[in-house]
């Protein structure tokens, strides 16, 4: 039976962890690349013209507060309807073949991408962008914390995907958690401003179709291209993927090369 009890213990159950996965991923990311080592992975920024400034920081921190709020009352209602049996969700998992869990977890991310990118390049038409996407790309040269930086009618159309495929698609309540905790890290490592894969990887057969950090960040500094979340095959199916993002990423890696050249140059001029 559901009580009022019952609900809040729910509500403030699910935005703790919620709130908790954002931390975990957003916080060591700035602290680590904005804060202690932003002398040592300089040559890492993507947009080394650019800076967030503290009032950025806070603005992103404010929404992404309002977007774990709009998150933690949408899945109060998925907990009610699953309680009367309306979802998908399950935790019983005799009923499915062990292999199933993690395909779930793959369609989902699947599933997610493609309803991100539209509904992204949806969020730039005119009227959207003014009233609602605008509030995420204030970030222009994005910190982590704008993982979650979202405008309220912004947070329900991200939460849309997950409320449809409850609905639709049977998935196991851990599935659903690890995708959450997949979705927030990718979602850090495309705000972070500063890129960490390696050298060759947006030109590398496979991983060419995982957006690297820089191809989101590309997107809040030019805004009307690369779109994708975790993949870029929609960008490139549809040609939205910038011309010169491989450049781009190419230009991050000279800097880096060029910087531990500078390093080892210094080391033998002090030596000699």
């Amino acid at each position: 039976m559901l009580t009022l009890e019952n609900l809040l213990t729910t509500a403030i159950a699910d935005i703790t962890f919620n709130s908790f996965i954002y931390i975990v991923f957003a916080l060591p990311a700035f602290f680590v690349f904005w804060i202690v080592g932003k002398n040592v992975f300089k040559a890492r920024r993507i947009q080394p013209q650019q800076r967030a400034t503290s009032k950025h920081i806070r603005r992103e921190l404010f929404f992404s507060g309002t977007t774990l709020l709009i998150f933690c009352a949408i899945d109060v209602g998925i907990y009610i309807a699953a309680k009367n049996g309306w979802t998908k969700i399950y935790t019983d998992s005799t009923g499915y073949a062990w292999w199933y869990w993690g395909v779930s977890v793959g369609v989902m991310l699947l599933l997610h991408d493609a309803y991100f990118y539209w509904a992204h390049r949806l969020m730039h038409h005119p009227l959207l962008y003014k009233h609602v996407h605008k509030v995420h790309h204030e970030s222009i040269d994005p910190s982590p914390f704008a993982a979650f930086s979202f405008h309220p009618l912004e947070a329900l159309v991200e939460a849309g995907f997950y409320v449809i495929f409850v609905f639709i698609v049977p998935i196991h309540l851990g599935a659903i958690i690890l995708w959450q905790i997949i979705q927030q890290g990718f979602n850090v490592i495309g705000h972070m401003g500063y890129e960490i894969y390696p050298r060759g990887f947006t030109k590398h057969w496979l991983f060419k179709w995982k957006t690297a950090s820089t191809h989101h960040n590309m997107h809040h500094a030019k805004f009307e291209g690369n779109y994708g979340l975790y993949f870029t095959w929609w960008d490139r199916w549809f040609g939205t993927e910038f011309e010169d993002y491989n450049t781009t990423y190419d230009a991050v890696h000279e800097r880096i090369l060029n910087e531990k050249k500078e390093q080892k140059r210094t080391k033998n001029t002090i030596k000699s």
